[in-house]
């Protein structure tokens, strides 16, 4: 009897000052968003690690051959061309033993329906002109909307069909040699092979340095809130929610100004001079060379098409 009584003064209490209990809103699945793209950081460090064939191809050698496929691709004009490309990236993500699942997780279900919306509108005859094979909606004659005037049948055209596919051809084997090579190669590995070509060193300082601040900052937020959520029974009215995230939010900017200073003085202190250090390159053996070649040869002979 006794518990009962303090839970309805407590309930009692609540309903008094207008508290709502605590449940699932848009902070918990923002939490378990942050989680996910910790679990995703450290998903690709172990598929980078696997004993894939690729994998033990100098990350320099994936990098070129990655830039070499691009290119190719880009210049790509014909149908037949297009469909072999597309083969060589399914072929690298078999050879790297990633799986189709991790494959899709990783962004390519995502750019796929992106790409699909966006090739989408390209199919119907409402925008160009082409030779319907298959019919959709009969509106008839002397139908317009503002200035633009209607076919009598609106349908797939077979020249939206090329350009929705040629679309689709150019971007999505494009997304799967970049999601292949981030998938295939740790971050400090690619921004070797990055030095190698030569770009400048604050570009890979900068990219390196805000690859780390998001994780911190990432982390710093999920145990904020998760420490404020701890310590909480109720939901606090709207306004003392913002009040909170707000005073959150200056102190994390605060925070990181702190810690921008702190690094860059450590960094300074050790004799950083804005050149990343790694470690000496060792040149490239047969392995590599012989990758680079297979591609060279693949993108060339799909051209010859």
């Amino acid at each position: 009897m006794e518990v009962m009584d303090r839970e309805r003064k407590f309930l009692d209490l609540v309903d008094a000052r207008g508290l709502r209990p605590l449940g699932n809103r848009h902070v918990e699945r923002t939490l378990r968003g942050i989680s996910s793209f910790f679990s995703t950081a450290f998903f690709r460090e172990e598929t980078a690690r696997r004993p894939g064939i690729l994998q033990r191809v100098d990350p320099r050698a994936r990098l070129l051959a990655a830039l070499a496929f691009l290119v190719s691709l880009s210049f790509a004009r014909r149908f037949p061309t297009l469909e072999a490309h597309a083969v060589l990236p399914l072929a690298a993500v078999a050879l790297s033993r990633i799986r189709l699942r991790e494959f899709l997780g990783a962004g390519f279900l995502f750019a796929l329906l992106f790409s699909l919306l966006m090739s989408a509108p390209s199919l119907l005859n409402l925008f160009y002109e082409g030779t319907v094979v298959y019919p959709l909606l009969a509106i008839g004659e002397g139908r317009s909307i503002g200035p633009y005037s209607l076919p009598k049948v609106v349908g797939i055209t077979r020249e939206g069909l090329l350009t929705a596919a040629t679309f689709l051809l150019r971007v999505l084997p494009s997304v799967a040699a970049v999601l292949w090579l981030t998938l295939s190669t740790r971050w400090t590995d690619l921004l070797r092979a990055l030095r190698f070509l030569r770009l400048p060193p604050l570009f890979l300082q900068v990219g390196g340095m805000t690859v780390r601040y998001v994780h911190a900052l990432l982390r710093q937020s999920e145990e904020m809130h998760l420490g404020k959520k701890s310590r909480s029974v109720c939901r606090l009215p709207v306004r003392a929610e913002q009040a909170w995230a707000g005073s959150r939010l200056a102190a994390s900017w605060e925070r990181s100004l702190h810690l921008m200073e702190e690094v860059s003085g450590a960094m300074k202190a050790r004799g950083f001079t804005g050149e990343a250090k790694f470690p000496r390159e060792v040149r490239f053996g047969a392995r590599d060379w012989g990758f680079i070649v297979v591609v060279m040869v693949f993108c060339i002979g799909a051209h010859l098409l």
